[in-house]
């Protein structure tokens, strides 16, 4: 798995190579949250603003906590990867992807 500043690349099951535009996501992400708006309480201490801000940078949800951990990106398809721990969703995709400048929602 391979994480840039637009794109994450990966083989899936089947030996192929895939793409998932992390822009596309973002746009798909930001449609979902508003479409679901209610569903969401702000943090005490955050503005609206500041939640617009960090959901123009998130690129789909996560259960880390899960077993097993996983994350799906909000692509077309809505990708859903799992990992062995926690420690590898970290290692192999969230640090990657915060580091590029996107982030999830945790869902637990």
């Amino acid at each position: 798995m391979r994480v840039n500043h637009e794109r994450l690349e990966y083989i899936d099951g089947a030996g192929q190579e895939q793409v998932i535009e992390l822009k596309e996501c973002a746009r798909n992400w930001v449609r979902w949250h508003d479409n679901h708006r209610q569903e969401f309480v702000l943090l005490p201490g955050a503005s609206e603003a500041d939640a617009l801000i960090e959901n123009a940078r998130c690129v789909g949800q996560r259960g880390a906590l899960d077993d097993p951990p996983w994350a799906e990106l909000m692509n077309e398809r809505k990708t859903r990867f799992e990992f062995e721990s926690y420690e590898a969703l970290y290692r192999e995709l969230l640090g990657p992807l915060s580091r590029a400048g996107w982030g999830t929602f945790d869902t637990n």
